[in-house]
């Protein structure tokens, strides 16, 4: 099984939380929580350092909605259309998106993020809107910084019990890489079978109280 050594932790942990959490912001089916636990239970034994593992985990996030939201102001209600047309869970988290947008404004962004299927939606479903994109920025920075801090200070948190876990994997001829893997593939099968769900009725595709921009001019 794959085996990581302590050294390699300390030099690339916070690269692998960055490639992991961008990937996921870019779309990739591939979940950050797991590997952000995981940091978290390192950091509390003094080999990671906190700050850099939320450093990571805020520009890779950050780049990854800086795309997104780009790509909504540029090509505005024709991204949500066809990033709709993916799939029955994308649609519905740009509606879900859009209704908590009209009512509660700006912070939504903030709380997109503790909320499955919405975090990724929420950033291309904002660049379509007359969101001031500082105002954006602000709020996902804040929504970024208290989710990472959420799950790497649970893994701090409950790192004995992880340790224990991941002694039990390794009883078995496992390690933590493996159990990440296994995660990753778990959660890549959960997209696939949600992208075939059958599709609700059309609707409208995206906020129009904030005026959403048509995009392309």
């Amino acid at each position: 099984m794959i085996q990581i050594p302590p050294s390699a932790i300390v030099q690339w942990g916070g690269a692998a939380v960055f490639a992991n959490v961008l990937l996921t912001r870019l779309g990739v089916p591939v979940p950050s929580a797991p590997l952000l636990v995981f940091a978290g239970s390192v950091v509390a034994t003094g080999r990671l350092s906190f700050a850099h593992v939320l450093l990571a985990a805020l520009c890779g996030a950050l780049l990854g909605d800086s795309v997104w939201f780009a790509a909504g102001r540029v090509y505005g209600r024709r991204l949500v259309a066809a990033l709709s047309r993916r799939s029955y869970a994308v649609d519905t988290g740009m509606r879900t998106a859009g209704d908590l947008f009209e009512r509660h404004g700006a912070p939504i962004v903030a709380l997109s993020k503790f909320v499955p299927g919405l975090g990724l939606v929420t950033p291309p479903l904002m660049g379509t809107t007359q969101i001031a994109a500082l105002a954006f920025f602000f709020w996902d920075t804040a929504g970024i910084v208290a989710w990472a801090s959420f799950w790497t200070l649970g893994g701090a948190l409950f790192e004995r019990q992880l340790h224990l876990a991941v002694l039990a994997l390794e009883s078995h001829g496992a390690t933590v890489v493996d159990l990440l893997a296994a995660v990753a593939l778990l959660y890549c099968c959960y997209r696939l079978m949600r992208r075939r769900e059958p599709r609700a009725r059309p609707g409208p595709s995206g906020p129009s109280g904030p005026g959403p921009r048509d995009g392309g001019g």
